[in-house]
């Protein structure tokens, strides 16, 4: 949605709030935002699929709001056509990995503890209910099958002999990987330094951003750790009290590594990134 019209839009459909500044943004895969006073969020769909999702992200999130201890995001506004939606503005800096490592021992165990918490609230909510909201149910075989595709398509040709070699060893050592993908549980599915905000001065987690939330494996949602060090994803592994098994933590490093090459892959689709920066990640996460 183009500002200016969204701008009339929150006017019409909401003519109670008011507002003497806003940003726009618009570098987000999947939705458009605008920021009112540094106090309200409004958000809308880039595509049809995530303009029917945003209504049921809002009913999960409903359900999710008395069971996690971090705050997210409380949809009061939403649009009669669903076009758009609107909460509170939760305080803190996306935790990218400058921020993360600037944080104290003492910081970083009270995050580890509290992404733990979160974790194990969310991947116990009821697939019954993650299914009425709308909730799709990944299919590791199909999604490996389409990245095998994609790479071999698109991303090989790219590289160097050396590096399609270690590529071709990867995607068979996450093949093999496959069978042993323990029970699914809902995940948040994108669970990283853009969706997690860290309130340094109340010391506090807020996490933003359910828009892809699935039925998948609990690794998923440890993936994204990986990018502040296996070590720390590990520490927040040992506090988290869900359902867990031996390997997810060794799944969680192969889904971080794979991401770098999605990313290759959806930049040479269309997708808004760059295939510069999907072959930077995977030359440091396949440590080239």
């Amino acid at each position: 949605m183009q500002e200016e019209l969204f701008l009339r839009r929150i006017r019409e459909e909401f003519p109670d709030v008011t507002w003497t500044s806003h940003r726009y943004l618009t570098h987000g895969w999947d939705h458009a935002v605008l920021i009112l006073d540094e106090a309200l969020v409004f958000r809308a769909p880039k595509t049809e699929a995530y303009r029917h999702a945003l209504a049921n992200e809002a009913r999960l999130l409903r359900y999710l709001q008395p069971t996690v201890d971090v705050g997210i995001p409380d949809y009061v506004y939403e649009s009669a056509d669903g076009s758009f939606a609107g909460y509170p503005l939760l305080a803190g800096r996306e935790l990218d990995v400058a921020t993360f490592g600037r944080l104290s021992d003492t910081e970083r165990e009270r995050l580890a503890e509290q992404l733990a918490t979160f974790l194990a609230a969310v991947h116990e909510t009821p697939k019954s209910v993650a299914r009425e909201c709308g909730v799709s149910e990944q299919d590791p075989q199909k999604d490996h099958d389409d990245l095998v595709r994609d790479v071999e398509t698109l991303v090989l040709p790219r590289l160097a002999p050396h590096e399609v070699r270690v590529v071709v060893a990867f995607l068979a050592e996450l093949a093999a990987d496959l069978p042993s993908t323990p029970p699914t549980c809902f995940v948040h599915g994108d669970l990283s330094g853009a969706h997690i905000l860290w309130d340094a001065e109340n010391r506090q987690v807020n996490v933003i951003d359910f828009s892809d939330g699935s039925i998948g494996d609990p690794a998923l949602d440890f993936d994204g750790l990986m990018g502040y060090g296996r070590d720390f994803a590990g520490r927040v592994l040992e506090r988290y009290r869900g359902r867990k098994d031996e390997g997810l933590l060794r799944r969680a490093h192969l889904y971080f590594r794979r991401g770098s090459l999605e990313t290759m892959a959806d930049a040479l689709q269309g997708y808004p990134c760059t295939f510069e920066e999907g072959y930077a990640e995977f030359r440091a996460r396949f440590d080239l």
